[in-house]
């Protein structure tokens, strides 16, 4: 590589660039359906070898829904995310090595009246 730099270049730093691997899942809950709520299931998956903290989880609804409160679960433990333009964000740690946070909430369809 040396070769190609030409008479006026050099290589200065060695940069080493940590790969993290995350596999977000999400899906419906058809069977907490109650009435007009929907429910939500998310896990993500850290497969990298980096404890990864203070990851801002953020989902933006959709402008015919709204969030109901008091439903957002984090590893089965109820939080309270911080919502700015109809987007839930809460920050997250996930181990490495296979390490998940499975994340729960609902959203209500608004009505058309």
């Amino acid at each position: 590589m040396a070769d190609c730099l030409g008479p006026f270049s050099s290589i200065s730093n060695e940069v080493e660039t940590e790969v993290i691997d995350l596999v977000i899942t999400k899906e419906t809950c058809p069977y907490h359906l109650k009435g007009r709520d929907i429910c939500y299931g998310i896990v993500i998956t850290n497969n990298s070898d980096i404890n990864l903290t203070n990851l801002l989880f953020h989902d933006e609804l959709d402008e015919t829904v709204e969030y109901v409160p008091h439903s957002f679960e984090v590893d089965d433990i109820p939080q309270t995310p911080m919502m700015a333009n109809n987007t839930i964000q809460y920050p997250i740690s996930v181990s490495a090595n296979g390490g998940e946070v499975k994340i729960k909430f609902c959203v209500s369809i608004k009505s058309n009246d």
